[in-house]
């Protein structure tokens, strides 16, 4: 049986059009194939929302088109339409379609990418903890624990005149870039970064990455992520990360 047959088997059952030997069929499909079971409820679930979810021929039209890309893919050709007034698959198709997408992972109603705010975890500035009393210190200390990104930027960079090649601010100021959105700068810091050999080294990198997530650059993001070796702080981050994208 193709799946063109199996999901129009589905159809004729919600319509109630099965004859008494192909409910007996679909039957013995059910009960001897667990995935059919599967893609059998599921069909029956997506035939119930289609009846209540579109308000227009535009609405189903649209949705149509876009799971008919997925089952073009799987099925290697166009599913059978009937000549109307809107060009509409058969429900069979939308199930079809959407079974294909469950097996690659992609949720049905609207694929959802991760974003920036789901794995930003920014840590403290503790600079004053260590002994150093000085003003700007403690100012970019409390500027930045308060999120007020644009005064640790200004504190930071008073800082980094002073001493140019201390990661720590260096780190820090690339953070409040990126908290600020300045996309560009924020790399040109932690890239500089993640190319040395500091302790920041990696943490600059999951950070550059995360910047890249947050301007929805999912390939640089990726590539940047791969680069994140498994001794490092954050590879466990980086890896559900990986998975999500």
């Amino acid at each position: 049986m193709t799946p063109e047959e199996k999901f129009e088997l589905f159809d004729r059952f919600c319509s109630n059009e099965l004859s008494a030997a192909e409910e007996k069929m679909l039957t013995k499909l059910i009960s001897e194939d667990v995935a059919v079971a599967e893609e059998f409820k599921l069909y029956q679930e997506l035939n119930s929302h289609l009846d209540t979810r579109f308000t227009s021929e535009k609405e189903e039209e649209a949705l149509g088109d876009a799971l008919k890309v997925i089952g073009d893919a799987h099925f290697n050709k166009k599913a059978t339409t009937k000549e109307t007034k809107v060009i509409r698959m058969p429900v069979w198709a939308y199930a079809a379609a959407a079974s294909v997408a469950i097996i690659f992972g992609v949720y049905f109603f609207g694929q959802s990418n991760p974003v920036y705010n789901d794995f930003a975890n920014i840590p403290e500035l503790s600079i004053t903890e260590r002994g150093n009393i000085e003003k700007n210190s403690k100012n970019a200390e409390h500027a930045f624990n308060s999120k007020n990104y644009a005064g640790a930027e200004k504190y930071l960079l008073i800082l980094l005149s002073k001493d140019e090649n201390n990661a720590e601010y260096q780190f820090y100021y690339g953070l409040s870039l990126l908290e600020q959105d300045k996309y560009v700068e924020t790399t040109q810091v932690l890239e500089k970064l993640y190319q040395g050999n500091s302790g920041y080294k990696y943490k600059a990198l999951w950070f550059e990455a995360l910047n890249q997530l947050k301007q929805k650059k999912y390939d640089q993001c990726a590539t940047l992520l791969e680069n994140i070796p498994e001794d490092a702080e954050d590879y466990t981050r980086a890896q559900e990360l990986l998975k999500k994208m």
